[in-house]
């Protein structure tokens, strides 16, 4: 049987969504010739148009993956913060995920590892996920908090994906 997964993939730069979009095939394939990713880009400008931003909420609404493919998220906050806080309430797919690659180097992440990502993700019971292919966990009193109130529960393709090796092309 095959099974489909939705991803929206935000970006800044036309070849930062071709290598996401690549890595989500990639990962696919990878793990069974059954599984296929349905692809929307949006390119992050547009969300601040609120036609464009409402047409993206409308395609995101059944997305298991939110890619944040650009160079620099904190330039993005708040008006991001906001564009996603209206995806939360509006998604359908209860075990979502955020991913934020920037295909930077992993020893300079840390500084663009925004709390407001980290604690988003918490506030929301969604899996954040970094192109370093480690899980970052907010270690916010109120994320600790919801953590100790449920079990973290990491989707298998979710978990295929962080244990994929990220290259360039």
């Amino acid at each position: 049987m095959d099974a489909t997964m939705n991803a929206v993939i935000i970006y800044d730069e036309f070849d930062y969504a071709a290598k996401a979009n690549a890595m989500l095939e990639r990962a696919a394939h990878r793990m069974d010739e059954t599984t296929h990713w349905s692809i929307k880009p949006w390119r992050v400008d547009m969300l601040k148009l609120p036609p464009a931003a409402e047409a993206a909420l409308a395609e995101a609404a059944e997305a298991h993956l939110i890619v944040l493919a650009v160079r620099q998220v904190q330039s993005l906050l708040p008006w991001l913060m906001d564009w996603l806080e209206r995806w939360a309430t509006c998604r359908q797919v209860q075990e979502a995920a955020l991913a934020v690659w920037d295909g930077e180097n992993a020893a300079t992440r840390s500084a663009r590892a925004t709390p407001e990502l980290s604690q988003f993700a918490g506030h929301h019971g969604l899996s954040l996920i970094f192109d370093d292919n480690a899980l970052v966990e907010d270690k916010s009193s109120m994320v600790a908090s919801d953590l100790h109130k449920r079990e973290i529960y990491l989707p298998p393709t979710f978990q295929h994906i962080l244990e994929e090796p990220v290259c360039d092309y």
